[in-house]
C-alpha cells in the first residue's frame, strides 16, 4: 500500500506590491482629495466645524451660505444709518434756510428799525441824493482847471433841504441875477423862458446881494472885504430842522482864487454875526473833515450844557467862499454841524 505524502509548503509569504500597483493607489487618493476640494456640493469641514462651534446655521444646515447669520443685524444697522443720514440732512437744510431767511430779514429794513440795533439820533440830517448842477458848454469842473474857477450856477452848489426841515428866507426867483436885477432872459418871450427852464434842472438856493446881510454881519466893519475883493455873486439857502436847529448857508464867488483867499482870511476875524453875540476859534477845527479846500470854525461863547448855541464855519475852495452857520438855543449838535460842513465842501468840488 502506498501512501502519497504531500510535502508542506511552509508559510506563504505575501506577494510584494509591484510599482504599478502603488502608483495606481496614489493616483486614486489624489483624485479623491481633488474631488473633495472642487466639489461645490461638499460643505467644507473647516467652515462646518466653525459654524458648529459658534452655533450658526451651518451646524444644522450644511447648505447655509457663510455670513448669512448676521444679515438681520446688518439690515437693522443700515436702517439706523439711513435714518441718521436723513436726520442730519434735515438739520443742515433747516440751518441753511433759517440762516438765509435771517440774513434777508436783517438786510431789508433799515438798521435803526431792527430791535436792539437802533442807535440814538445824534443830530445828523437825512439829505436827498446830492447832485451838482450842469456845467456850461466847454467848461470844466474847478478840480480840472488850473484857476479852480466855478462856472456852474452858484445856487445849485448849495445843499438842499434835509428831510423834515422847513425852508427859511424868500423864495428863489428863477430869473434873478447875482446882482438882484432881472436877467436878460426875463424880457424874452414866455415860450423861450419856458423852454430854457425845461432844459435846466431846478436849483435849491436863491440869489442874494453881496452885502452885509449876505455875510450875516452885525455891522459894515467886515463887509468892506466884499468890495475890495470884488464879490461877483452870492447865493443863500436856509432851513429849520425838527430839533429847532436853524441853518444858514451862503456862497460868495470872486474873480479869482487869490481874491477869494483874501476874503476868506479877513472874514475869519469876524467874531460875531447877527445871530451870535460873540464867538471864539474852535481849536479842534483842524480836525474837521472837508472834501476840498480849507475850513475855519468858530463856536459861540454862549452854551447850553456842554454844547455851544451857535457854530460858524467858513469854507474856501478856488474862487468861492462858503459860510455855514447853525444856531439852536438848546445847543447845536456837533455831528450835524460836522455833516453840513463836510457835505457843503463836497458840493464845491
Amino acid at each position: 500500500m502506498s501512501t502519497d505524502i504531500t510535502p508542506n509548503p511552509g508559510p506563504v509569504e505575501p506577494d510584494e506590491p509591484t510599482s504599478s500597483t502603488t502608483a495606481d493607489s496614489k493616483q486614486a487618493d489624489t483624485a479623491q482629495a481633488d474631488t473633495k476640494q472642487t466639489d461645490a456640493w461638499t460643505a467644507p469641514d473647516r467652515l462646518a466645524g466653525a459654524d458648529a462651534a459658534s452655533g450658526g446655521p451651518a451646524a444644522d444646515d450644511p447648505w447655509a451660505v457663510p455670513g448669512e447669520a448676521g444679515d438681520e443685524a446688518s439690515v437693522e444697522a443700515r436702517k439706523r444709518d439711513h435714518k441718521r443720514f436723513w436726520q442730519v440732512g434735515a438739520a443742515v437744510l433747516t440751518t441753511v434756510v433759517l440762516g438765509a431767511a435771517t440774513a434777508v430779514a436783517v438786510t431789508l429794513p433799515d438798521r435803526t428799525d431792527l430791535p436792539g440795533l437802533a442807535t440814538p439820533n445824534d443830530g445828523r440830517y437825512a439829505f436827498p441824493e446830492l447832485t451838482l448842477p450842469p456845467l456850461p458848454a466847454g467848461a470844466s469842473a474847478p478840480a480840472d482847471n488850473k484857476l479852480k474857477k466855478h462856472t456852474a450856477d452858484l445856487r445849485g452848489l448849495l445843499l438842499p433841504l434835509p428831510k423834515g426841515a422847513v425852508g427859511t428866507g424868500p423864495s428863489a426867483a428863477p430869473n434873478a441875477s447875482p446882482s438882484g436885477a432881472a436877467s436878460p432872459s426875463a424880457s424874452a418871450s414866455p415860450s423861450a423862458s419856458a423852454s430854457a427852464s425845461a432844459t435846466l434842472p431846478p436849483v435849491v438856493g436863491r440869489w442874494v446881494p453881496c452885502d452885509r446881510d449876505a455875510m450875516l454881519a452885525k455891522d459894515d466893519k467886515y463887509t468892506k472885504f466884499l468890495i475890495s475883493d470884488a464879490c461877483r455873486g452870492a447865493a443863500a439857502q436856509g432851513w429849520t430842522a425838527k430839533d429847532g436847529t436853524r441853518a444858514e448857508l451862503r456862497l460868495f464867488r470872486f474873480g479869482s482864487q487869490d481874491e477869494a483867499s483874501n476874503f476868506y482870511s479877513g472874514v475869519n476875524l469876524m467874531t460875531a454875526t447877527k445871530d451870535i453875540e460873540a464867538s471864539h476859534v474852535d481849536i479842534a477845527a483842524f480836525g474837521y473833515p472837508v472834501a476840498v479846500g480849507q475850513v475855519n470854525v468858530r463856536d459861540s461863547d454862549a452854551k447850553s450844557g456842554d454844547r455851544p448855541t451857535g457854530r460858524i464855519g467858513w469854507l474856501q475852495y478856488g474862487d468861492v467862499v462858503g459860510l455855514v452857520q447853525l444856531t439852536n438855543p438848546q445847543g447845536v449838535p456837533d455831528q450835524a454841524f460836522r455833516q453840513v460842513v463836510l457835505l457843503q465842501s463836497a458840493m464845491l468840488a
